[in-house]
């Protein structure tokens, strides 16, 4: 009876491991997909999982099942009376109907009904087969790792926050992975549970408190669907692939052909039409551009952005509402940008190197965001004020932001020179190339775009050979014939203002911004009034105004943009500065532990582990003589011969099966060569059988500590 009831807690238990990985299924339903009532499915399998606990026949069971789908279809879709049966003809018209549209593989034409039918089918099977491979096959990890690759794809590609799943995975799935393993060959031991659960919990707490590197691919998607479209493209000089879709991270190699992508990135609604920034790169190489490797970071708290834009310019302060269709780990942000608000407690962080801005919690771990208000400048240039702006006399400034590569072909400078050789003003030079690229035989091309070849120059190419090209071409090109004047210019991407869909109930112009929107464009310094747009993409305005009238106010000096004098500090490391004075327990344990020491401190533990073991013959025999020293209770003779025992068994001495204690005293003495453990023994058996009060502890003692020490190996 008592092992009938063990294997009805043991069913039970493994039945709520299967209903647990099920669940770790159903859930992001809510997020990813347009999935209504996920409660009735997951209820759908605890049912199924409830029957399988009880010896019914399996036509009953199945009858139950079937009861339970027919009663969810009647009440999601038909809402008539369930035993009327009226739902019974409906159900079979949907069936009948969909045969023909399941035979001729059109999907996208099948109702509610028939896919929510489906799914409770498709649950079913799966909950039989879990139960299989819990039950029977005693097997589990390969659908925990389907489980695992199945919350990490959409914890990446979707708007579900996957960071609780993956806890729960590990922490429960690695113990049961392990005890299903150990189940097949014995018994499980109270001991062993506990053992395997400190360990798993102690290995999760330090994963915890350990410091963790901020995401090294800020956002993975537009890269992979990149690769997923890939086309190839044979141009004049080179083959390319097309790869390039939306907004991408790497902009190392440039060129080649892209496909348009309609996805929605985000929608927006804003009084002004202007550039969306995502970040800016300043090292060109040749074949594209890189960002320095640099990684100081600039804090936001509360949402107030106090970096310096522009100097003595004429803003108007506007408000715009971005919607991301999915959370995003980064923001696009108009130039100016002052505030941004957002429904989550989080602090913007602004990469210097490169002007990308990151939403992170106050430990700065990424917090992806998915709508936010921002308040920006919006500026009007002054053209007269530019032309007048003094020369750049900043040395840093100039440095960085004139980078060429030393093999850039010379006709590349002069050109440059050609097109700016009457232009006396740095404005008028960059004016001059902007239009260069409108008047003398430049198309905007996306398909039949070359890709320099190893000793070709991007922008060699571009001006002087194919004259094709999309905004990357055109912006790329402009910068560098800047550069070669001298003239600070720097490469920014993101989105134009997308396109515009009508009017929100507070007047407020509408805007969708999709992956066809992803933009690259130039920004020039000029002194005194700071860095200022500039578009030079055949089919592209500039949206920034600009007048020929100077503004009145006073001028103000800009402040220098020279190298940041804040201190390096990565992203995952930066301890806020108003926060408490007395540091949490996390904090504390993130500064006393760094890299370096948790290495050292891991080797350390190991090597002393390893040590311990491996000479545990030597030393486990005296802690067991300190542990008996002193005791003298009524069960000390028996624990200390048990405990004798275990060492003789571990010094070699292996007692048999159906071994009397006599006749294995005797194999023991025969082994040493002395009589001790048949004396110690004889005491014990009349102490333990007889009650017999000759025999103490004090008497056995010296017995028993010989015979201990004889172990030491």
């Amino acid at each position: 009876m008592d092992s009938e009831k063990k294997e009805r807690i043991y069913r039970f238990m493994l039945s709520l491991v299967a209903f647990w990985l099920l669940w770790e299924w159903l859930v992001p339903l809510k997020t990813v997909s347009d999935t209504k009532n996920v409660d009735v499915f997951i209820g759908f399998v605890a049912f199924c999982l409830l029957l399988s606990l009880w010896p019914l026949p399996r036509w009953l069971a199945a009858s139950f099942k079937w009861f339970y789908i027919f009663y969810a279809l009647n009440t999601l879709f038909f809402h008539v009376p369930f035993f009327s049966f009226r739902w019974f003809p409906l159900l079979i018209q949907e069936v009948v109907a969909h045969i023909t549209i399941v035979r001729h593989f059109r999907w996208m034409e099948m109702t509610n009904v028939f896919r929510s039918f489906l799914f409770f089918l498709l649950l079913w099977m799966m909950v039989y087969l879990v139960r299989y491979w819990l039950f029977v096959r005693k097997k589990i990890w390969l659908f925990y790792a389907l489980t695992v690759l199945y919350i990490a794809i959409l914890d990446t590609f979707t708007a579900f926050y996957g960071n609780g799943a993956i806890v729960r995975l590990v922490a429960i799935g690695f113990f049961l992975v392990s005890w299903l393993h150990y189940e097949r060959f014995s018994k499980i031991h109270a001991k062993w549970l506990l053992v395997c659960t400190a360990s798993i919990g102690l290995s999760i707490g330090i994963a915890y408190v350990l410091p963790k590197l901020p995401p090294q691919w800020p956002d993975p998607v537009a890269f992979i669907k990149g690769y997923a479209k890939e086309t190839q493209q044979k141009t004049t000089t080179a083959s390319s692939t097309v790869k390039k879709i939306g907004y991408g991270t790497n902009d190392s190699r440039l060129g080649g052909p892209f496909e348009a992508d309609d996805t929605i990135v985000f929608t927006v609604t804003d009084d002004q039409r202007h550039y969306w920034r995502v970040e800016t790169k300043d090292v060109y190489t040749g074949k594209g551009w890189e960002a320095r490797d640099t990684v100081q970071i600039q804090t936001f708290d509360n949402g107030n952005i106090t970096h310096s834009w522009w100097g003595n310019v004429k803003k108007t302060i506007v408000a715009a509402h971005v919607q991301m269709a999915q959370a995003r780990i980064y923001l696009a942000y108009p130039e100016g940008v002052k505030t941004i608000r957002t429904p989550q407690n989080v602090v913007f962080r602004m990469q210097l190197s490169n002007e990308k801005m990151y939403p992170t919690d106050r430990e700065s771990y990424i917090q992806p965001i998915q709508e936010y208000v921002v308040t920006y400048e919006y500026p009007t240039f002054s053209v007269e004020q530019l032309k007048a702006a003094p020369p750049v006399n900043d040395r840093s400034l100039i440095e960085r932001y004139t980078q060429l590569p030393d093999k850039l072909p010379q006709r590349v400078r002069e050109l440059a020179q050609t097109i700016t050789k009457e232009k006396p003003t740095p404005y008028e030079k960059a004016k001059a190339i902007e239009q260069y690229f409108r008047f003398n035989g430049f198309a905007y091309e996306t398909k039949e775009v070359a890709v320099p070849g190893k000793d070709d120059d991007y922008v060699d190419q571009f001006l002087f050979t194919t004259k094709k090209g999309y905004c990357d071409n055109f912006s790329t090109s402009m910068v560098v014939m800047l550069r070669s004047l001298g003239i600070p210019a720097r490469w920014v991407k993101g989105y134009t203002s997308g396109q515009y869909i009508g009017e929100s109930a507070d007047g407020k112009k509408m805007y969708t911004v999709t992956n066809n929107n992803a933009h690259s464009w130039v920004e020039v310094y000029f002194s005194g009034v700071g860095w200022v747009p500039f578009e030079p993409t055949q089919g592209f305005s500039n949206p920034y105004s600009f007048t020929e009238t100077t503004p009145k106010s006073v001028p103000t000096p800009v402040p220098k943009q020279t190298e940041p004098t804040q201190p390096r500090v990565k992203l995952d490391r930066i301890i806020e500065k108003e926060r408490a004075s007395v540091p949490s327990w996390k904090e504390t344990v993130m500064l006393l532990f760094t890299w370096k020491k948790i290495v050292w401190l891991t080797c350390a533990v190991l090597s002393i582990t390893w040590l311990l073991y491996a000479t545990r013959r030597k030393w486990r025999p005296y802690v067991t003589l300190w542990r008996f020293r002193y005791r003298h209770s009524d069960d000390t003779v028996v624990k200390a011969y048990l405990a004798l025992l275990k060492h003789l068994r571990d010094y070699g001495l292996q007692r048999k099966q159906g071994q009397t204690l006599r006749q294995y005293a005797t194999l023991v003495d025969d082994a040493f060569g002395t009589n001790e453990m048949s004396r110690l023994t004889y005491l014990y058996e009349r102490i333990v059988y007889k009650n017999d009060e000759v025999g103490k502890w004090d008497e056995m003692k010296e017995l028993w500590e010989n015979l201990i020490k004889k172990t030491v190996s």
